[in-house]
């Protein structure tokens, strides 16, 4: 007899559909994931049967991307240096040094290395300033919003240690910053 009772209970959508409405404004769904369910249904197999789920809502986009500060960048170029992983070094240059490098493949064989007994210790930043304009003299181009920082390194060559000061320019790029990094330039023998 219950059997029965429930099987006709269960052939009236309204009252079929009424647990999974309950059940429905007790869920909570992540706000991205709202898109999975949209034709969801409570599975009485009609059309048009109410659904299980919450209503669809706009999908929350993340907040953009934050720049990371120039001291930051730099530090990490130089620890990726240091532990030599050069290819992804190479997603750090401007595309000028790109350019000037002429692939990722000669840029991860020809960057000069740390020699095996020389340990990086220590960076610090000490002093960032983004100035309006900047040319490099050395490879004739200009830049504007350029960081300039000049940064402290501590390394030590087996008994050794000491520190000293590099000027570094970083150029605003998609997402943050990207290095001047270009390679040694080769000198050539002139004679007469």
């Amino acid at each position: 007899m219950v059997n029965s009772l429930l099987r006709r209970i269960g052939r009236w959508t309204a009252v079929g559909s009424v647990p999974a409405r309950i059940a429905a404004q007790f869920k909570t769904w992540p706000a991205d994931d709202f898109g999975r369910f949209a034709d969801a249904s409570t599975g009485t197999g009609m059309p048009g049967a109410a659904s299980a789920l919450p209503p669809l809502l706009e999908s929350v986009q993340p907040p953009p991307p934050t720049s990371i500060a120039p001291a930051t960048f730099e530090m990490r170029f130089m620890k990726l240096h240091a532990e030599r992983r050069f290819d992804q070094m190479w997603d750090l240059l401007a595309e000028d040094a790109q350019r000037a490098w002429g692939g990722r493949e000669v840029f991860m064989r020809d960057m000069p290395r740390l020699d095996d007994d020389v340990e990086l210790l220590d960076m610090q930043v000490v002093s960032v300033n983004v100035i309006e304009g900047w040319t490099d003299e050395a490879h004739q181009r200009s830049y504007s919003n350029v960081a300039r920082m000049v940064m402290r390194y501590r390394v030590r060559q087996q008994w050794r240690e000491w520190t000293f000061d590099r000027q570094v320019h970083l150029v605003p790029a998609a997402g943050g910053w990207r290095t001047l990094c270009y390679p040694a330039r080769v000198r050539t023998a002139v004679g007469r």
